[in-house]
């Protein structure tokens, strides 16, 4: 039997997510990830492969295709094969997760033009799938009301409402 403790591999970094994998077979992967404060998961897709995360400390504002919902501690989110998903830690405290990913991912697929920077505190978001130019949304940081505009690359820019 093989066991591993959350506790014993807790890591953060001032630049980005810490991501371990501490465990994984030829069927199933185990992770763990370590968010500071306004840090985040990129809008990402794994074509054959559905991937649960549940939250252990802290809070996040996290996206699953064109739904975003903010959750902490205790919530667990399905991200279903082929459907991009991606969390942003929106809190103050740092934010621990697991996610256990079956069958074992292949090929991981990060989106394009998916995030826009916030005018206000530049801080960088996650922008859901199907959103199109004039649609609104909220800063997890500062609050700001944001108007989605686009961009020459195809993606977005955050304008303030």
């Amino acid at each position: 039997m093989e066991t591993v403790k959350l506790d014993e591999m807790r890591e953060f970094s001032e630049e980005k997510l810490v991501k371990k994998q501490p465990l994984k077979t030829d069927k199933v992967v185990y992770n763990a990830f370590f968010l500071k404060p306004f840090q985040i998961l990129p809008f990402h897709r794994h074509p054959a492969t559905d991937e649960v995360f549940h939250i252990i400390e802290g809070q996040g504002e996290f996206t699953v295709g064109s739904e975003q919902k903010i959750v902490s501690a205790g919530a667990t989110v399905y991200g279903p094969a082929a459907t991009f998903h991606g969390i942003i830690n929106s809190g103050q405290k740092e934010l621990v997760m697991i996610s256990v990913q079956a069958p074992k991912p292949v090929k991981t697929e990060f989106k394009e033009n998916a995030t826009v920077i916030c005018p206000v505190c530049k801080q960088e978001l996650i922008v859901k799938d199907n959103a199109g130019a004039g649609d609104e949304m909220t800063c997890a940081r500062c609050g700001a009301h944001l108007l989605l505009m686009p961009n020459e690359k195809g993606g977005f820019t955050a304008q303030q409402a």
